[in-house]
Formats: C-alpha cells, sequence, structure tokens
C-alpha cells in the first residue's frame, strides 16, 4: 500500500512545520524525497500512472517541485508531452513561469505531490487558464483533506489523489 512506503522512506515527519498554505501542521508529508527511492518511486508513478489513464487529456503539467518527478514519470510512461509550472515567474532567462511548447485549447492533467488547501494549484490552474489550456481534472499522491478538493471543485476542477493524510495516519496505528 502506499501509505506504508511513504512511512518506510520517511517521507512522514511528526514535529511542526509549516505548510505551503501557511498553515502550522505537527504532520508534514515530504515526497521531494521520493526519487531517492527508486522501487517506490517507481510504484507510486506506476499507480499515478494507472490512475492517469482514466481521463481525457493531452498534457502532463507537473508544479514544480514536488510534482515535476511524478509528471515527468507519467508523461514518459504515457507517451504524452509535458509541461511544467513555477509557483514564482523566473527572473533570469526568458523569465517564463510555464515552460514547454503546448497548443491552445489542449487538455491539462495538473500534477503535484500533496495538495492542502488547494491555493497552489489553483494558482497554476489559473495560470494555465490564461494561457489558453482547459484544465479540468489534478492529481496528486496525498490530498490532507484541508478543502483542497473543494477549492478546486468551485472552479471546475476535479481532484483525485493515490491516499490521503488521515489513510496514512491510520496506515501507521
Amino acid at each position: 500500500m502506499i501509505e506504508e512506503i511513504l512511512w518506510q522512506i520517511g517521507a512522514v515527519k511528526t514535529g511542526e512545520f509549516r505548510l505551503t498554505s501557511g498553515k502550522i501542521s505537527n504532520i508534514y508529508i515530504d515526497l521531494r524525497k521520493l526519487p531517492s527511492y527508486p522501487e517506490a518511486f517507481r510504484r507510486v508513478v506506476q499507480l499515478m500512472t494507472e490512475k492517469a489513464r482514466q481521463y481525457s487529456f493531452d498534457y502532463v503539467c507537473g508544479i514544480a517541485v514536488g510534482g515535476l518527478p511524478l509528471a515527468t514519470a507519467i508523461a514518459y510512461e504515457m507517451s504524452k508531452p509535458l509541461i511544467y509550472a513555477r509557483r514564482e515567474k523566473k527572473t533570469h532567462g526568458t523569465m517564463k513561469q510555464l515552460e514547454g511548447d503546448y497548443v491552445k485549447g489542449s487538455k491539462i492533467l495538473l500534477i503535484d505531490d500533496v495538495a492542502t488547501t488547494g491555493g497552489t494549484l489553483m494558482d497554476i490552474i489559473g495560470l494555465l487558464r490564461g494561457e489558453g489550456l482547459e484544465v479540468t481534472k489534478a492529481l496528486v499522491v496525498v490530498d490532507r483533506g484541508e478543502g483542497a478538493r473543494e477549492a478546486l471543485q468551485s472552479i471546475g476542477v476535479s481532484l483525485d489523489s493515490l491516499t490521503t493524510l488521515e489513510s496514512i495516519l491510520r496506515a501507521k496505528k
């Protein structure tokens, strides 16, 4: 099960952490370490790819940093083109926030590692829609269950996940 994998690789941390949303939590899910464990990474990518095969889309879009390795592997497995978005616009080079080549009007599957309130996902959805891309589906490894699903629903995007924070915590007991 995915929950055991996350515990085994030390991706579930306890303590006091400030999340991207600004919230303070005593649990942190650190999926940036996942690619350091090839078997665990492979399994998570397999599970995400199985889910992704249920959706209709033209491009995979990863959110840097946590969603980018996952999106890259899923795009590769499915022979789909990859684009990726940064939370902030670059301040050098091309100064882009969205990288890669795409065709306006295309359908996007948005990939990230963890969803909490949905703020980052909503920002990136706004960016993608502003570029003329269609986003109706987002896929994450972990939904923390803190409002992301509802926030995305309010803008016409369905959030899917491999697991939830609740399931991860239950698996430890």
